[in-house]
């Protein structure tokens, strides 16, 4: 079978020189001429070895390409062939004519023969085909299982070759990426054994160095009283921090980065130093409280950042004991080393059960960490609600892991075919309900405290009559207002008055808007003359008045003589 690689090899390559669509098409026809097939006619030996042979040939195709780009000195990914070969190879995988993890294992030889940089460029096409990737892994089961183990394997070693500092963009899209591809229920990221990075250990100064030693000594040798000194000058005599207090502080990170030790045979100890250790750090925080110890620092609270690492130097810890930030996170750390203990869910087979009064000892240590947070500036009091939501979440995620993982999609039910109903069903069935539920509850107590007056008496005609506006008067009591409020602009319009524009009634945007509405009830042709050149009521009042000297030229209007004759007609009479 494998006679037919460099045909099929050739065919291929050709492929790669279309587009994905024209490519795909061709491939297949080509496949077949060379004796490929992909009825399904062939039994289970015959159609792997021929899935492997394609797949073969599609990965020997690649090499070429990229070996071929590298002696020209070109990025692989921004050759088009070597882009339709990966297309083409998904749309085989998607078609069974190969196992279904071969674009996947194309990929990550692709990476592997990458420089970092080019591997960032290279990814993009894994994000520009989400859903094609993940269609192709789908549920993770049957076949699809080889294709996620694929996936988690090329990004896996994609990430072990990076570097956390100066490619940690890349790290976060490859985390961002499977979270997309990979289904809710994947246990691949969800720390099923709940193992803790022990490799994380905080390194601090044990001992003072020798002029700081000599001062010690001098001072009497009680490390409790002796207070060290800060790289800011203002700090010292007011932000004092002892030795043992530096030694206890930085010594309960050997408890924060294996919390399990704290369970073992041996921890009874341990767990005696934490309680001991969380009092003295805790007791600290209480007693420099973080606003005075702002003051003092000069620090704003508003920032907003983390801490990748810490400086354990003793000239450094008065710093970074008054800032804000770095509280919370210390604090919120306890809070999660609390919480894992008191969870007896996610304890390790052979965990050591607690006493009662470590119990209590670490509920008191929690409640006073979270009464400490609510000072810690800022929004100190969102902070503790959201933090206590995130610890119930934690909960609901610990007995998931427990059942471990299931799945969380739902599938429908399916169609039960029921009794057959007829014409009336529903409505006797509702009527029965209602009748029921008004002889239960609608008694006569009720319903004489439920139903108005109105009702009772039969003009239910006066409920459902509209309310009258509060303040609505009458067309009289309209007319006189926005008569008066017409004498207001016009007065205030006066240059002899001496009111600049800015503080006139026809200025202020609430007074001018219920006089517009009342304009609008009062005569809507006048609206032309409000709106025209943004004036307003000035405007109305302008028009207004011209109108009237007009008239008072010209005399009385024909209607008005009319008017004067009958009414002088009618007094002779």
């Amino acid at each position: 079978m494998f006679e037919r690689l460099e045909p099929t090899k050739a065919a291929i390559r050709n492929a790669s020189a279309l587009t994905a669509t024209e490519g795909a098409e061709w491939l297949h026809s080509e496949l077949n001429k060379i004796g490929w097939t992909f009825e399904g006619t062939k039994d289970k030996e015959s159609e792997t070895e021929q899935e492997d042979c394609i797949a073969l040939a599609f990965r020997m195709v690649l090499e070429e390409l990229v070996v071929a780009n590298n002696k020209d000195g070109k990025q692989a990914f921004k050759d088009a062939r070597v882009v339709c070969l990966l297309d083409v190879s998904m749309h085989a995988a998607m078609s069974a004519w190969v196992p279904r993890q071969l674009p996947l294992m194309a990929m990550h030889e692709l990476f592997e023969g990458q420089t970092a940089r080019q591997c960032d460029e290279a990814f993009a096409y894994m994000e520009q085909r989400v859903e094609q990737m993940r269609k192709l892994v789908g549920t993770g089961e049957g076949t699809a299982r080889y294709s996620q183990a694929a996936l988690l394997r090329c990004c896996n070693a994609l990430v072990q070759r990076l570097s956390k500092s100066c490619d940690l963009l890349l790290c976060g899209r490859v985390l961002m990426f499977l979270a997309h591809v990979l289904p809710l229920s994947e246990r691949s990221g969800v720390n099923l054994k709940g193992e803790f990075n022990k490799a994380n250990v905080t390194e601090f100064e044990e001992s003072l160095d020798p002029s700081e030693a000599d001062r010690l000594e001098s001072e009497g040798g009680d490390e409790r009283e002796f207070k060290l000194k800060s790289t800011d000058e203002k700090l010292d005599g007011q932000m004092e921090v002892s030795f043992f207090l530096y030694k206890t502080f930085w010594g309960l990170q050997k408890f924060l980065h294996d919390p399990a030790t704290l369970l073992s045979e041996k921890g009874v100890g341990n767990l005696e130093a934490l309680s001991s250790g969380l009092n003295v750090v805790l007791e600290n925080f209480a007693t420099y409280t973080l606003s005075d110890v702002e003051g003092m620092a000069g620090h704003s609270a508003d920032r907003e950042f983390f801490f990748p690492g810490f400086l354990t130097s003793t000239k450094l810890v008065s710093l970074e004991l008054q800032d804000p930030t770095f509280r919370r996170h210390v604090m919120v750390q306890y809070l999660i080393v609390i919480h894992y203990l008191l969870d007896h869910s996610v304890h390790p087979p052979k965990a050591q059960e607690l006493t009662k009064k470590h119990k209590e000892d670490l509920v008191k240590h929690q409640e006073r960490i979270y009464r400490l947070l609510e000072g810690v500036p800022p929004r100190g009091g969102h902070f503790v609600a959201t933090l206590r939501r995130v610890m119930e979440r934690e909960n609901n995620w610990g007995a998931w892991k427990k059942n471990k993982c299931p799945d969380f999609s739902r599938e429908f039910a399916a169609d039960v075919e029921g009794p057959e109903l007829k014409v009336g069903d529903k409505r006797k069935e509702i009527e029965g309900a209602t009748a029921m539920w008004k002889r239960r509850f609608l008694t006569s107590k009720v319903k004489d405290a439920f139903i108005p007056e109105t009702c009772a008496t039969g003009s239910i005609l006066e409920m459902c009559a509209p309310k009258a506006r509060k303040g609505q008067k009458g067309t009289e009591d309209l007319a006189e207002q926005i008569q008066t409020r017409f004498a207001i602009v016009r007065e205030e319009a006066d240059p002899e008055n001496y009111i600049e524009s800015e503080y006139r009634k026809n200025s202020v945007p609430c007074w001018r808007w219920v006089t517009m509405r009342m304009l609008a009830l009062y005569d809507i042709n006048l609206f032309t003359y409000a709106t025209a050149e943004n004036k307003f009521m000035e405007g109305v009042v302008s028009y207004l008045d011209g109108k009237h000297k007009e008239s008072a030229k010209n005399g009385p209007s024909a209607d008005d003589s009319k008017d004067g004759q009958e009414e002088g007609g009618g007094g002779g009479g």
